[in-house]
């Protein structure tokens, strides 16, 4: 369903049910994605628990619920008896803020909210911190959320109901919630290395380098004005997936293709084997980030 939200009941198996109570819904998508994370990469929360782990968190909208809850919180009763909780949580940085005290990381943590540059943002800052030698590891946490004000205005665009239609013209926008969190490290084993993360390339420019992979993951949200950049993509690479149908849409779906990406890369999806891999999604105008990864 469009607007679905995401289940985080087995987040009481992490977090004491008091501790979740006043998170709200992005944070508490952030933090079970966290402890999922560590949990698949065999990282017990106490190895995490230093000031060699970082976080950094991305999120292009940002806390929807919250914000909207606070804005609506002083058109009703004035800025007096607006409640505080909804200040609090509407607050962008919040999110990363609980996955540090849950944890107990004390290492950096940054918030990006750059739109469509969010996920190649997040990774550049994510890479940057492990190469400079400030931390070991760092959990890049990618979370959106949906509310009614952005159903309305996916509908007003014409989206919303079909579904997520890749590579085709017209508005098939359908807005979802969503997180995925990945570690980012030196260890050797992992699902996949990040070769590169590659910001403001033509479409024609990350066609080429598509072209050089075994795969091409789109991270195609059925927006009408990155139809024409998708296709040209597409049409330059032997195999293209785009998995927006399972998912919907989200301004941050280039971090859930990378993850796709990567398992096929391990074999844990049924795909054809690859051994490298490239990640595209629409970021600006005729502006696309490209991600490469290899077995």
């Amino acid at each position: 369903l469009p607007n679905a939200g995401v289940p985080t009941d087995s987040l009481t198996g992490f977090l004491p049910p008091a501790r979740i109570r006043r998170i709200d819904p992005l944070g508490r998508m952030a933090l079970l994605a966290c402890f999922l994370a560590l949990r698949d990469a065999g990282i017990a929360p106490e190895e995490a628990c230093s000031d060699r782990t970082g976080i950094v968190f991305g999120t292009a909208f940002g806390p929807q619920t919250s914000t909207f809850a606070y804005l609506d919180g002083i058109i009703d009763a004035g800025d007096q008896m607006v409640s505080s909780l909804a200040f609090t949580n509407s607050v962008h940085n919040l999110a990363a803020a609980q996955i540090s005290l849950a944890l107990g990381i004390i290492g950096p943590a940054r918030t990006l909210t750059t739109f469509g540059y969010t996920v190649g943002g997040s990774l550049l800052s994510a890479r940057h911190w492990i190469r400079s030698g400030r931390v070991d590891r760092v959990l890049v946490v990618l979370a959106e959320e949906t509310s009614p004000v952005m159903t309305y205005a996916v509908s007003r665009m014409g989206g919303g109901s079909d579904g997520v239609r890749p590579f085709t013209q017209g508005c098939s926008y359908t807005a979802r919630p969503g997180c995925i969190a990945l570690i980012l490290g030196l260890e050797p084993k992992g699902y996949a290395r990040l070769v590169d993360v590659e910001e403001g390339l033509t479409a024609a420019e990350a066609a080429e380098r598509a072209g050089r992979a075994d795969g091409l993951f789109c991270a195609d949200s059925g927006r009408a004005d990155e139809s024409i950049a998708y296709r040209e993509l597409a049409a330059n690479s032997l195999r293209v997936a785009s998995h927006g149908p399972l998912y919907g849409s989200l301004a941050i779906s280039l971090g859930i293709e990378l993850a796709i990406a990567a398992l096929a890369i391990t074999g844990k999806v049924a795909v054809p084997a690859l051994r490298t891999a490239a990640v595209a999604g629409v970021s600006g105008p005729d502006r696309v980030t490209m991600i490469s990864i290899e077995g």
